[in-house]
């Protein structure tokens, strides 16, 4: 593959991963809903470690410490939209 080749293939992944982060973000949002409506907190420490432990595992050793950092970003901007869905009674 060429250099141009490359940059196609990298951006169509771009596309499926704006897609997927889209999708991610409105299941928080129903998420956040099923948490208000039961008293639940938005943050679950516990599950986080799980998912973070798991993503990490899938990753590989190459990529796990960089694929933590970016969940950690994920659940950083999860939990960001929960506070404002609850400030703003969504």
């Amino acid at each position: 593959m060429n250099l141009e080749e490359l940059r196609v293939q990298i951006d169509q992944i771009d596309r499926q991963i704006v897609e997927l982060y889209v999708q991610r973000m409105e299941t928080v949002s129903r998420i956040s809903a099923y948490k208000r409506e039961h008293g639940l907190a938005v943050y679950d420490p516990a599950r986080e470690n799980v998912l973070l432990e798991r993503v990490a595992g899938q990753a590989g050793p190459r990529y796990a410490e960089d694929v933590r950092r970016l969940f950690r970003i994920l659940l950083t901007l999860s939990k960001e939209a929960q506070e404002r869905e609850r400030q703003d009674g969504i």
